[in-house]
């Protein structure tokens, strides 16, 4: 069901501030009781900056904050469009020994579009997201490390920006440790989206997504990627999007890491370029 624009003002009013609570709670409250954790450090995993979600869920009593700018551009029938957004933020809650809740934030975004040399510029809201990863089974053998992510949109942001409905998705997510320096992770799942068709009705579309990335840990501290991912529609019209990216990582500390990601597009209706920084921290250190 679509949501109407006053409905959509609410929800994004009582999304955003729950967002500062949410920022008050992890920056403030939470590192109190870093003293209070005696058992060892457990290994920070990050969903960032690649395309593709680990299979390891954040330990109970923790709380990862991964959050980052990133800059596409999209360039189509002499229309290009940059776009930025700021700051992209995941929240991942652990909550049982194999269950962690999530909350995304698609940031606040700069459209910059240039079309016959006449430039335009959109900022607003993104939309924001919950969900939940569910933790399956360790890896045996040649039988990979498994969980489930599930997650719902929530339409808050700026219509423009906006899906306008709650749409579903759900993801598979892999892994295979190679060596000790080399892993592989894939994901493969379905997301549904809303956009507004040529007649400015909304249209609820489905589409089949894929990940693949190989890892290599550079030393105890730093690592590199090298990923393929893409959207294939179900529904849509349109190709398919296939993308490809590679990146850094870097661990500051235990508990705090910095990224690099940039990438292209392999089809027309990809995107022809991105690029992105951000850093993720864990709660208590």
């Amino acid at each position: 069901m679509p949501f109407t624009s006053k409905q959509r003002h609410l929800y994004s009013f009582v999304a955003q501030v729950s967002l500062c609570l949410l920022y008050s709670v992890v920056f403030t409250l939470v590192p109190c009781f870093a003293q209070e954790k005696v058992s060892p450090k457990p290994e920070l995993v990050t969903d960032r900056p690649d395309q593709t979600e680990s299979s390891v869920v954040v330990p109970p009593g923790y709380v990862q904050v991964e959050t980052g700018w990133s800059l596409s551009r999209n360039q189509e029938g002499g229309i290009r469009t940059n776009t930025h957004a700021f700051p992209g933020t995941l929240f991942r809650i652990g909550a049982l020994d194999r269950v962690e809740l999530r909350l995304d934030y698609g940031g606040a975004l700069w459209e910059q579009t240039r079309d016959d040399g006449q430039n335009t510029h959109l900022s607003g809201s993104g939309d924001m997201g919950i969900g939940a990863k569910l933790y399956f089974w360790e890896e045996q053998g040649w039988v990979p490390e498994a969980a489930l992510l599930v997650g719902v949109s929530l339409p808050v942001g700026k219509e423009q920006f906006s899906s306008g409905r709650a749409d579903p998705s759900f993801r598979l997510n892999l892994s295979h440790t190679l060596s000790d320096r080399l892993s592989f992770g894939y994901n493969l799942g379905a997301t549904w989206e809303s956009t507004l068709d040529e007649t400015n009705d909304r249209d609820t579309l489905s589409l089949f997504n894929y990940t693949a990335v190989l890892g290599v840990s550079l030393s105890d501290r730093a690592g590199l990627f090298a990923e393929v991912f893409g959207d294939i529609p179900f529904n849509a019209k349109g190709g398919p999007r296939n993308s490809v990216d590679g990146g850094l990582t870097y661990l500051i500390r235990d508990n705090l890491q910095i990224d690099g990601a940039a990438g292209f597009g392999l089809s027309d209706s990809a995107d022809d370029w991105f690029v992105g920084l951000g850093i993720t921290a864990r709660f208590p250190r």
